[in-house]
Parts: C-alpha cells; structure tokens; sequence
C-alpha cells in the first residue's frame, strides 16, 4: 500500500508501473498498480494506491516503510528552473533578458513543479531569455526594492515619437529633461528638441498613454542567460 499526496493521487491509475526501494538498501522491486483505493487517510490527507510485485526471498515484510516512484508521464510544457522565479507574497515574477545586459521584470503564473523545473503558465513565451538566480546578482535589499516599486518596466517611451527606450542610457546622454514635476527621456536630440518647443502638447499626449515617469535601474548581470523550454 502506497501513500499519495493529492497533487500526485491524481495520475495514478490501474496497470501503472512504479519502482519500489527499501532505505538505506539497495534493493529494487518493479511493481504495478493494481487499485486506487477511494479513501483518503484524514491525518495525512493521502490517498492509497494498492500495488502488487514479486517478493523473492520474502525481503518485503508487513509493516515496512519503502520508497515508491510512480512513472508517470506530463503533456509538454514550459518550464524553468526554480530558482528563476522571485517570489513575493502572492506575485511571482521573473526576469526577461531585453539585451544589452538589461532584464524586464515579467509577472508569471506557475504550474506543476517537478525537481528543480517549474512549469510556466503564463506570462513568458517559450524561448525567450530568463535570468538564472545562480548568477543573478540580487541581493534581498534588491528584491524587496524591486517588490515595493511595482515591479515597473526597464523600458520607457519617448513622448514625441514614441520609441521605447533605456532612462539609463537617455540620462547618460543627456536626453531627458523635466516638465510639471515629471521626468521625459528622449529617444534623440531631435525628439527633446521638439518637446521643449511645446512641452503640454507632449506631456498630455504621454499623459494618455504609459507613464513616462522613470522606472528604477534595472537588475544587471553578464552572465545570466538561459532559456524557458518545453518539458515533457
């Protein structure tokens, strides 16, 4: 008789082939699944599994703790490492690889979890670019940084052509410029040129779209790249 949390009860099924193991022995038994038992033990809030198997030598004997693995089999799907994902409070997120070293902070939902992979359900496309916390340099002064501030966007646009850009790199070029208590970054000369020869018709025209308003810097690092996948 074997004990099944629900989240695993429900892929049990009659003619099901499980491997059973003695601890700390090496000892293997190929068993099957005979019945799913309709009951559930009310201290545990497990199921039981009825499983049949040969018993050379009479090694298995009653009242026996063992080990047993089910081998079950999940659709495709997406997954990513554990780690990837940041979690705060209800919200998990992780991070998108923008390229040039930039990560956009993607609000995710989450699947089964299996080992060290965590199925994705939404919010991230199979392929894209993640950041792996095995070299992410984030520290949890970081994290709760990033979890008070909304999680906003690495990116902003340009009020008068409507270009997405980095606030780092505007700022670094001198392409921004302050106007009713708000901060614009420029995709160009030309673009914060414009801006300034008639800032309300800009700053309402951004006003009715994304908030311009800078977004904190970004999390950066190197070497962080890896990729969602599909995971049978």
């Amino acid at each position: 008789m074997a004990d099944l949390f629900p989240t695993d009860a429900g892929y049990a099924r009659p003619e099901l082939k499980a491997r059973v193991t003695l601890p700390g022995q090496n000892k293997e038994f190929h068993a099957t699944v005979t019945k799913v038992l309709p009951q559930v033990d009310p201290a545990s809030r497990t199921s039981k599994v009825r499983l049949e198997l040969d018993n050379p030598g009479h090694v298995l004997r009653p009242d026996m703790f063992v080990n047993v693995e089910l081998a079950v089999a999940r659709p495709a799907a997406l997954t990513v490492p554990a780690d990837a994902i940041l979690e705060s409070g209800m919200s998990k997120t992780v991070f998108v690889d923008r390229g040039n070293g930039y990560f956009e902070p993607r609000a995710v939902e989450t699947g089964w979890r299996h080992g060290s992979r965590v199925e994705i359900t939404k919010g991230l496309d199979p392929g894209e670019k993640i950041a792996l916390s095995g070299n992410f340099l984030i520290d949890s002064e970081s994290k709760l940084a990033l979890a008070a501030m909304g999680m906003q966007p690495a990116l902003v646009r340009d009020p008068v052509c409507g270009q997405e850009i980095s606030p780092r790199k505007a700022e670094k070029a001198g392409l921004k410029t302050g106007h009713g208590g708000k901060t614009y970054y420029f995709h160009s000369d030309k673009c914060k040129q414009k801006f300034q020869e008639d800032p309300e018709r800009y700053s309402e025209k951004a006003s009715q779209g994304d908030s311009p308003s800078p977004p904190p810097p970004p999390p950066k690092s190197p070497e962080t790249k890896g990729h969602g996948h599909g995971h049978g």
